[in-house]
């Protein structure tokens, strides 16, 4: 999905912008910064901070909205929020339950770990990380047919791999990527200097997005809007989504290993699969046989899988085929949830008594009063 473009002003000036232009500018001729200019230019935009800094920043400011530069950071940031927070329930996911916010789950308290494991062997790591101090009461993994499919493993293996205890690397890492983005985009660092926002960190401030403090995603309305418009159809699942003659055994194996921790630590398992648009069921649905095709939908579907997972310990809710009321309200793009949709997704499990009987204290009432707030 492409970010929304940024707006782009002219405020007064002053000498704070000016000094932080003239650094910027330097460094766009110079090609880099002086470490010290660029350390007290950063500073200001969160661009200087520590993983553990952000983290005791929102912490200590819940309504900041927080995003590490580089995606393969978020699993380090959003472990130390974990042990900040202590939560009750956890969610491990890709982008995909990324709108899932602690609201929901009252009383209990909640936090996301979405944006964090894009393979089975990253899920089983983070789900390791996150529980060896922490016994959360349950841990929700959303369990998508392609994360089984060997080219999903190739695609986001090694490129989406998690970095953790990189300090140094970090901070030199982010103080690059925000010398490169303030030096495109001068005007949104400028406004920001005279008016702060809640959005801390070069690419919170430049998309007006991130994290909010328990760990949910918020997307800019910019961003919606554009994905509303160009993403909100079967083509983007078909570019997206990998093709496979069938679910990869060796695929299975980390889920099994984790099947095996989270006994061992008495961590209740849920799976859930979460909606895709109706026209993205359609073309799973016509295309899901041959080599070729989507193989691994096939067979994730299937009795022996849901019996695998059974066997494991894991209850497993399939909401693939669930309908969406209004989904251009409920999705985000083809596959990625609004608030809205969210929250529907939640009044539908807690319809099912085995899922409220985890989560017995759940309020349903609540969050249907809370649909018309989104």
């Amino acid at each position: 999905m492409k970010d929304p473009p940024q707006p782009h002003h002219s405020p007064p000036p002053n000498p704070t912008r000016r000094y932080v232009t003239t650094v910027l500018a330097a460094s766009a001729l110079a090609g880099y910064l002086p470490p010290v200019g660029l350390l007290h230019a950063a500073r200001p935009f969160g661009a200087a901070m520590r993983l553990q800094d952000l983290a005791e920043s929102q912490r200590d400011h819940p309504e900041q909205i927080v995003l590490p530069f580089d995606l393969r950071y978020n699993a380090a940031f959003k472990l130390a929020r974990l042990e900040q927070e202590r939560p009750e329930v956890i969610w491990i996911s890709t982008s995909r339950a990324g709108t899932f916010h602690a609201a929901l789950f009252a009383p209990y308290r909640f936090y996301n770990l979405s944006f964090t494991a894009w393979t089975t062997s990253q899920t089983v790591d983070l789900f390791d990380r996150a529980t060896r101090r922490l016994r959360p009461r349950v841990a929700i993994l959303s369990l998508d047919h392609f994360l089984f499919a060997d080219r999903w493993e190739e695609w986001f293996g090694t490129a989406r791999r998690m970095h953790y205890d990189h300090s140094l690397t970090y901070i030199r890492s982010s103080l690059l990527d925000f010398a490169r983005t303030a030096t495109r985009h001068p005007a949104t660092f400028r406004n920001y200097l005279n008016a702060p926002s809640a959005f801390i960190g070069t690419q919170s401030i430049f998309r007006e997005e991130g994290f909010r403090s328990d760990g949910s995603y918020l997307y800019s309305p910019g961003h919606i809007a554009d994905a509303r418009l160009h993403y909100m159809n079967a083509e983007t699942l078909a570019e997206t989504l990998p093709r496979a003659a069938g679910v990869s055994p060796w695929l299975k194996q980390p889920i099994a290993r984790l099947a095996e921790i989270a006994r061992s630590r008495g961590v209740k398992l849920v799976g859930v699969q979460l909606p895709f648009i109706r026209a993205g069921i359609d073309l799973l649905d016509r295309d899901q046989n041959g080599p070729h095709g989507f193989g691994a939908w096939r067979e994730f579907a299937a009795d022996e899988t849901r019996e695998w997972l059974r066997k494991l310990g894991i209850s497993f809710f399939d909401l693939a085929r669930l309908p969406m009321a209004d989904e251009t309200t409920s999705f985000v793009d083809a596959y990625h949830l609004a608030d809205t949709g969210a929250a529907r997704v939640m009044l539908h499990l807690l319809n099912d008594p085995e899922f409220r009987n985890y989560l017995p204290s759940m309020d349903p009432t609540k969050i249907q009063n809370s649909l018309s707030t989104y």
